[in-house]
């Protein structure tokens, strides 16, 4: 009788979610780049660039969502790789609110980046205030360890 691989289903529940999250913050970014696009949000005296930076980070939303897809394909064909994009995905999401947060201080740009952020993020926030990428990170990692140990008894042994 074969033994529980509980790394395997780690890495597919995971890949899983990673696909779930994505369709989830697309269906929060979509609508607001819609919205911000035909212009029924747009700069005023107060928000200087607003556009801008929605842009910006509409951008940096895409490609966590883009590279958070690829590390789930490689989730789901086990590959130790995925483990290796997600962990980049998810410390670079983790990192990224507060470089956010520090360009609310600075003065010139501080109204557009704070009121971009609301908008901006609907990719990515959902994620954020859940907690996913710490969890993910750390069950993810702790699979990838036992997959490894096991991998190298099973080279030994044959």
């Amino acid at each position: 009788m074969k033994a529980f691989d509980w790394s395997s289903v780690t890495y597919r529940i995971f890949a899983t979610g990673n696909v779930l999250v994505v369709v989830v913050g697309l269906l929060f970014l979509v609508p607001t780049a819609f919205s911000v696009g035909v212009g029924a949000v747009a700069n005023d005296p107060t928000n200087f660039h607003f556009r801008s930076w929605f842009w910006a980070m509409t951008l940096i939303n895409l490609c966590f969502l883009t590279l958070l897809i690829v590390g789930g394909i490689h989730l789901f064909r086990l590959r130790p790789s995925g483990v290796t994009i997600c962990n980049a995905v998810f410390v670079g999401e983790i990192c990224y609110f507060p470089v956010i947060g520090f360009l609310w201080a600075a003065l010139p740009v501080s109204s557009g980046v704070a009121a971009a952020t609301g908008v901006g993020n609907m990719g990515v926030s959902l994620r954020l205030l859940c907690g996913y990428p710490v969890i993910a990170l750390v069950c993810l990692n702790l699979a990838r360890r036992k997959r490894t140990k096991a991998l190298a008894i099973a080279a030994t042994v044959s």
